[in-house]
């Protein structure tokens, strides 16, 4: 089976399998807050699992203190240490095969965002890993791709940005073209629509997940343009006007909504990357982070509903786990069911 002409990366909206995760166990990376985060990712898990499988990368010596805080939750636990949570960066990216009656992974290279966090050699292996353990086919990339770097409407289209996938920082040094022609050829896809740069205290270098969503297959829902004194304006401006002339593959223009940004949230003086775009699609539901800005997030949460009709819309308190730089999309990856 060629990854190249039998495959396709769905949309996050197709029916999905399972969502995996990865429980945290290094103290080092949420220091005096380990415990608390635990609990509130138990609490992520137990949700999810009403409206899907839910499977979790868990140590053995940790699965009995994870299995108390899920209490009666049907949730899957598989031996394997993760470095860090965000699954949905170095987990798998699994590809519909055969007209959708089979499955296979997509391995790419992890290196942590450009080599900013050590270790991670657990979480690059962690794609490769899971293909083994569920018995699919993988197909191995040599290139560094993260899976909130790109966003697919499961039709041949993905969504991403300049500051990521052509950063030398990710180790490649590509010209667009070049990219787009290892991202047609490892993910099956026939157009890429760049956005450029992302939000100010993104540690991703700007990831796609926190600025612009495909919420149908001819449908991009983007972040709102915020006041020129906002500090992501520049960015959030210029991403917009892109958007704005974007053409689906048939040349026709996209239909777009716009999300409002919270309202900037800081740790220690310095802006986090808080986005309501980090969200996570499941069966019959869209979680989406919240922040406590009870107002903005009611018009959130109804512009989510249009977006996503026929699908319970939740809102999920991430103020803890955005302090670490990531939201419900970051920590989440989703296996699509076969057709």
């Amino acid at each position: 089976m060629s990854a190249r002409k039998n495959c396709r990366l769905p949309a996050e909206w197709e029916r999905q399998a399972a969502v995996w995760f990865a429980w945290p166990t290094r103290e080092v990376l949420w220091p005096g807050r380990l415990a608390l985060v635990q609990a509130q990712l138990a609490e992520l898990y137990i949700l999810a699992a009403t409206f899907e499988k839910v499977c979790v990368m868990c140590p053995k010596e940790s699965q009995a203190g994870l299995r108390a805080l899920l209490g009666d939750a049907d949730v899957a636990l598989l031996d394997y240490e993760c470095d860090d949570v965000w699954c949905r960066d170095f987990g798998p990216l699994f590809l519909l095969a055969n007209a959708g009656k089979g499955l296979a992974v997509s391995d790419w290279r992890f290196n942590a965002w450009g080599g900013k966090y050590e270790p991670f050699e657990r979480d690059d292996a962690a794609a490769a890993w899971i293909s083994g353990k569920i018995g699919i086919p993988r197909f191995g990339e040599d290139l560094v791709l993260e899976g909130g770097a790109i966003e697919s409407n499961g039709a041949g289209v993905l969504l991403t940005t300049e500051a990521v996938l052509l950063n030398s920082n990710r180790g490649a040094m590509l010209e667009r073209a070049e990219m787009e022609s290892r991202l047609s050829k490892g993910l099956g896809v026939s157009q890429v629509l760049w956005l450029g740069r992302g939000l100010a205290g993104d540690d991703t270098d700007g990831h796609i997940d926190n600025l612009a969503r495909l919420y149908r297959e001819g449908g991009i829902l983007y972040a709102e343009t915020p006041s020129p004194e906002h500090e992501d304006y520049d960015a959030l401006a210029d991403n917009a006007k892109r958007i704005q002339n974007f053409t689906t593959i048939n040349g026709e223009g996209y239909e777009l909504k716009t999300l409002p940004m919270p309202k900037p949230i800081y740790e220690n003086g310095e802006v986090l990357a808080a986005s309501y775009l980090n969200y996570m699609v499941l069966n019959g539901a869209v979680l989406f982070p919240i922040y406590g800005q009870v107002d903005l997030e009611r018009t959130v949460k109804g512009i989510l509903k249009d977006c996503y009709p026929g699908r319970e819309v939740l809102g999920f308190d991430c103020r803890e786990i955005i302090r670490e730089g990531g939201a419900l999309h970051c920590l989440s990856q989703h296996q699509p069911a076969l057709l």
